[in-house]
């Protein structure tokens, strides 16, 4: 079997995503090392997680959320996973997102290893959120010229994926960020009923959750605002990200929004089960919605919970065709507030919680989506 390389740009807490992909190949044999990027030197500089070498780069030092300043440190990144990931010798590099591509493109320079850019999100239209739109305009050209020299693309979207199709040769398939049923299927009513109450959480209270990151994409003020037009529904977060500080704020104002910070990935499917109602909904403003593919759609899905969302690309479809949810327009606190009283009717979440369980346990997992790449990398490497 095939050493493969993977390439990331955060620390791996893990990444949930690459996490199932890199256990999917080493489950089919593959040997994978993923090289990431740990700016704040906060976990191991090496170690093994399920069968998964780890080397996290921490001589370049840098702080999240830094914008086109990070231009002054992406680049030493860059050369230290070039010189790393070449030691190596893989036969094959899988680039997580834009911001590694230029490497895997040194590298298939370099040894002629298989080349596979892994669009996690549209990443230019992720980051204008964060740079000025020459600098997004640039990512996008650099994006189309690096694009031509892999080998295969994955993405996490369809909309996006139909998009690469229209203007690239190479295979492209979509890889969707679901979740292996097993964890959510192990967790009991009796345990998720002990986190209930840990959390002050009384018997019979609506529990309304958001878990996932803080990204400046994320409506997160709005539905913790609804808490004043819900006083009988506690309202609790998860997460981290650039709009931690104004979490926190918010969370302060009401005596029923709660802020808990960061959740590792053994601690997401008690969390879900524990919620009755799961949020997520995304900025329409922000160019890259309607590409956004959730992991907390799928989450959701698995532990039988029902979603509030908005109606905007692979996360208004997917729950739409499951009816796993409820679709708002607008993601005001009036709006939420009002999806939430719906909610309320437990043979409403009950129904729609299953529809979300039983679309996942047939289609929307990780089965489907490890056999698609297990394929993809024997076409490669074979």
């Amino acid at each position: 079997m095939s050493h493969i390389a993977m390439l990331l740009t955060n620390p791996y807490r893990p990444d949930p995503r690459v996490e199932r992909e890199a256990r999917a190949l080493v489950k089919a044999g593959h040997r994978v090392t993923l090289v990431c990027w740990d700016r704040a030197a906060e976990l191991p500089p090496r170690e093994t997680h399920n069968g998964l070498d780890i080397i996290r780069v921490q001589s370049v030092r840098s702080a999240y959320g830094s914008g086109w300043r990070q231009l002054f440190y992406l680049p030493r990144f860059w050369r230290m996973a070039v010189r790393i990931v070449a030691g190596l010798q893989p036969n094959a590099v899988h680039c997580h997102d834009l911001d590694t591509l230029f490497v895997g493109w040194r590298l298939k320079q370099r040894t002629a290893c298989r080349l596979v850019y892994d669009a996690h999100e549209h990443y230019p239209a992720m980051m204008s959120l964060y740079l000025p739109r020459v600098m997004v305009n640039t990512l996008a050209v650099w994006e189309r010229y690096l694009i031509r020299h892999a080998d295969a693309v994955v993405t996490a979207s369809t909309v996006l994926r139909d998009e690469f199709l229209q203007t690239h040769r190479m295979p492209v398939i979509t890889l969707g960020n679901f979740q292996d049923m097993a964890p959510y299927q192990a967790v009991s009513a009796a345990e998720a009923q002990v986190l209930r109450a840990k959390l002050g959480v009384p018997d019979g209270k609506l529990l309304v959750a958001y878990i996932g990151g803080f990204s400046k994409n994320r409506i997160l003020v709005p539905f913790i605002e609804a808490a004043r037009l819900l006083p009988a529904v506690e309202f609790h977060l998860w997460g981290d990200g650039a709009q931690r500080t104004e979490v926190e704020a918010a969370t302060a104002r009401y005596p029923n929004a709660h802020y808990h910070g960061w959740l590792g990935a053994d601690d997401l499917p008690i969390h879900f089960r524990a919620a009755d109602v799961i949020y997520y909904c995304l900025r329409l403003d922000y160019p890259g919605a309607q590409y956004n593919a959730p992991n907390t759609l799928s989450q959701a899905m698995a532990a039988g919970r029902p979603i509030i969302a908005n109606r905007v690309g692979d996360l208004g479809r997917i729950v739409s065709a499951a009816q796993c949810g409820l679709l708002i327009d607008q993601a005001t606190p009036e709006q939420i507030a009002a999806a939430i009283r719906q909610l309320q009717l437990p043979d409403l979440r009950r129904q729609l919680g299953k529809n979300g369980l039983r679309a996942a346990q047939t289609d929307f997992n990780t089965a489907a989506v490890e056999r698609q790449l297990i394929e993809l990398y024997h076409m490669l490497t074979e």
